[in-house]
Parts: C-alpha cells; structure tokens; sequence
C-alpha cells in the first residue's frame, strides 16, 4: 500500500467515545501542517480555515453587537437599569463582547480554524511562525469579510425580525468604537496597542501551557471585562481592527481610524517580544485558542476533535514499515 493510500487511525478512536465518528486520516492531510507554519508543499492556500475563520468573526460580530446595543442604547430598560453604574455596564459590555467571542470560538467553527478573530492574533502568530504569510493573509481577509457580515446580521437581519432595534442599534453606530475627541490620536493610538499587547500576553500565556490551554477563550473574556473600564473611554478598547473597521464603516464614521490598525498591529508585536523574554521556556505549538493538539493540521469539520497521531509517531510508523519492507 503506498504513502497516498495508507490512512491513520484517528486518536479518539482507540479509546472509548460516543458520539464522534470513526475517523481515518490519509497521509495528506497529516502532513499539512499549516497551523505550525507547515503546510504541504501541494497546499498553498486552506480555503476551509479561512471559511470557517470568516464564520467564527461573523458569530462573535453579532452576538457582541447584539448585546452591547442591550447593554447601551438608551431604549433598552437593561441599559436604564445600569445607567446609574457606568463603570459596571462598561465591565459588562467588554465581558459580554468578550464572551460573544468565546462562543464564536469554541463553535464548530472556530474549533476547526482555531478562532484567531482578530488580524493582531493572526499577526501575532505570524511573528511566532505558525502561520505562513499566505494564510495569514486569508485569515485577515476571512476576519475582514466575517466582520462586516456579522455587523450586517446584527443590524439588518434582526430588523426584519425585530422592527424595534434598528433605531437602537444606529443609536450605538453599531456598537463601533472611535477615538476621544479630547485626546491626542498618538496617546490613543498607544492605549489601544496596550490593550492589545494585554491581550496577546494572556492568549501567549494560556496558549503555551497545556494545563491553562482550555482557559485561553475564557481569559480573554475577563480581560475584556477588566479592561474596558479603563480603555474604553479614549478608544472603545477595540484592539481587533476588523471589530472596529465594520461597524464604524456602517456607522459612516471612520475619524482616526488609522489608530485602531497602528496601534494593535504594533502592540501585538511588543507584547510578542515580551512574551519570550517571560516565558521563553514555554512557546505556542500551533495558531490556535481554541481546540489543540492537531500539530497544526486542518480539524475535519465533523469532528473537529478528532486528533491524528504526532509527527514523531508518524516517523516512527513509517521506520517501522519500511523496516517490515526490508525484511526478507
């Protein structure tokens, strides 16, 4: 049986399961390694990361702005309820947002693409070299198109159902966020690379640990919600430039929206620096927040948990093999 055609057992199948299907990986697919910088030689472009990329932005855009048009427009009684605790509706909001992302990432989605959901995040790996340029590129345009689907769905879409919200939502400018008038745009463009740099250190932290990897999502979550009160009044604490660029694109609104790509791209980068100069014993294995231990392999959409075995037990059954081969 040559290479091409010799499958490999799916690792959740030799132990005791449910529900997931009997899975068999063929030689390609474990050898295209794109979440770790290395994709097959064959395979340029991963067309399905960057499809289910696009889905998870869109899921995180339109729950987020779902609920920070229930936290904040005037109309809505939650909102009138906090009115009074303005530091706790702004800790809310980042949580809320937050937690729209960790739904988008632990969905099916995200679970296959790895739920980067932000071009800082996909730079950042980028830096660290799990992803070559080409498919950070695709995710940035899959964030791009994700966005601004999302933005659409929670405005648009829930009109039709909802006559009521669409004055709420053009209320907010669709939950967009923009600079402080009162503020030079230098100083709020390095807030919003702090903020961001926060971020790429909690995420570089979790990510790089197997014990805390499953709470990489929900941290990010908290960040959000410990954040926010103190970022939001200069620029919204956006730190995904995708985030900002389509609801503030709806809104028709783009004033100093050169701070909110300035400022994460360049925080994601110094927090990178720093990262390894923390935890330099500890190192992120592939492009993900969500759903680890692939070696950077593309998940099945099926079964997204469904892991095939390590690139040293790959080389170890081929040694055995070849060495069956040549015995006589």
């Amino acid at each position: 049986m040559t290479d091409r055609k010799k499958t490999y057992t799916a690792r959740h199948v030799r132990y005791p399961h449910i529900r997931l299907p009997h899975i068999r990986f063929s030689r390609r697919e474990l050898t295209d390694r794109p979440l770790e910088g290395k994709p097959h030689p064959d395979q340029p472009f991963h067309w399905k990361l960057y499809a289910m990329e696009a889905i998870a932005t869109a899921i995180m855009l339109l729950l987020g702005i779902t609920v920070t048009t229930i936290l904040a427009a005037d109309g809505s009684p939650v909102a009138a309820f906090l009115a009074p605790y303005p530091i706790l509706r702004s800790a809310l909001i980042g949580l809320f947002f937050g937690l729209a992302g960790t739904i988008a990432t632990l969905s099916p989605f995200g679970k296959v693409s790895g739920a980067h959901l932000n071009p800082s995040v996909t730079l950042a790996f980028f830096l660290s070299k799990k992803i070559r340029w080409l498919d950070a590129l695709g995710y940035i345009f899959a964030q791009l198109i994700g966005a601004f689907t999302g933005t659409l769905l929670a405005s648009l879409g829930l009109s039709i159902l909802l006559p009521f919200w669409q004055p709420l939502v053009t209320q907010i400018h669709y939950a967009g966020t923009f600079p402080a008038s009162h503020y030079n745009l230098g100083f709020i463009a390095l807030m919003e690379g702090i903020a961001t740099a926060g971020l790429i250190l909690v995420i570089y932290f979790t990510a790089s640990r197997p014990r805390l990897q499953h709470f990489t999502t929900w941290m990010c979550a908290l960040y959000f919600a410990i954040t926010n009160p103190f970022i939001s009044g200069f620029s919204g604490n956006s730190t995904n430039f995708m985030r900002t660029l389509a609801p503030d694109t709806l809104a028709h609104n783009l004033h100093g929206i050169w701070i909110y790509l300035v400022g994460p791209f360049m925080g994601a980068a110094i927090a990178l620096q720093l990262a390894r100069f923390l935890v330099s014993h500890h190192g992120l294995r592939e492009a993900r927040i969500v759903n680890f231990g692939h070696h950077g392999r593309v998940p099945r959409y099926s079964a997204p948990e469904a892991k095939g075995p390590s690139p040293d037990e790959l080389k170890r059954e081929d040694k055995k093999e070849a060495a069956q081969q040549d015995t006589p």
